[in-house]
C-alpha cells in the first residue's frame, strides 16, 4: 500500500484498499463477509496442511457437512467459526480486522493487519481495565493518531537496537 494514499481517516476505506491492494492476492471483492471468512479459513487450511476430512473429525462433524459448509455454499455459523478459528489458531481480532474492514481474507497475513490487531488489544485492554488509570476527557483523533504514531516510532527504535544486537552477538 502506498503511505502517501492513506490517512487515519482513511485507512480502512474498502475502496482505497482495494485500489492499492497487492496484486498477487487475487481475491474478489464483491462478496460478502461470511464468503471472506470461508477464504480465510480454507486458505489457513491449506496453508496448515490440514485436509478438510481431518478438521470435520476433529470437530465431531460430518465430513460432508463441512465440506458443504466451506466449500458449497451453506451457511457458516458463527459459532463453527469460533471453533474453526480455535483449532487453526486464527485471531479473531485480526480475522476481523482483515476480513470485515479490509474486505480482504489475504489482508490476514500482512504485518500491518497483525500489528493493528495487537495494538487494538492493547489499548482496548488498558481502556477496559483502568489500571493505570481512566482517559476522562474527550480527546481529539488527531491526539491519538499523533500517540500512536509516536509509539510506531518507538517499535522501531527498538526493533534497530535488537537487530544491531543480535548482529553484534553473531560477530
Amino acid at each position: 500500500m502506498l503511505h502517501g494514499a492513506i490517512s487515519p481517516e482513511t485507512v480502512f476505506n474498502p475502496l482505497i484498499v482495494a485500489r492499492n491492494a497487492n496484486p498477487c492476492a487475487s481475491e474478489i471483492r464483491i462478496d460478502d463477509e461470511q464468503t471472506r471468512y470461508k477464504r480465510l479459513i480454507n486458505c489457513e487450511l491449506a496453508r496448515q496442511a490440514v485436509p478438510l476430512a481431518h478438521m470435520a473429525d476433529r470437530l465431531g462433524m460430518l465430513r460432508t457437512k463441512l465440506h458443504k459448509i466451506l466449500r458449497q455454499g451453506a451457511h457458516l455459523s458463527d459459532n463453527l467459526r469460533a471453533r474453526l478459528f480455535e483449532q487453526l489458531g486464527i485471531d479473531h481480532t485480526r480475522a476481523t480486522i482483515a476480513v470485515s474492514m479490509l474486505q480482504s481474507a489475504a489482508a490476514y497475513h500482512e504485518q500491518a493487519v497483525f500489528l493493528a490487531a495487537e495494538g487494538l488489544k492493547g489499548l482496548y485492554c488498558e481502556a477496559a481495565s483502568g489500571r493505570q488509570g481512566e482517559i476522562q476527557v474527550d480527546l481529539r483523533p488527531v491526539i491519538i493518531h499523533t500517540a500512536v504514531g509516536k509509539t510506531y516510532g518507538m517499535l522501531l527504535t527498538h526493533q534497530e537496537r535488537v537487530l544491531e544486537a543480535s548482529r553484534t552477538l553473531l560477530s
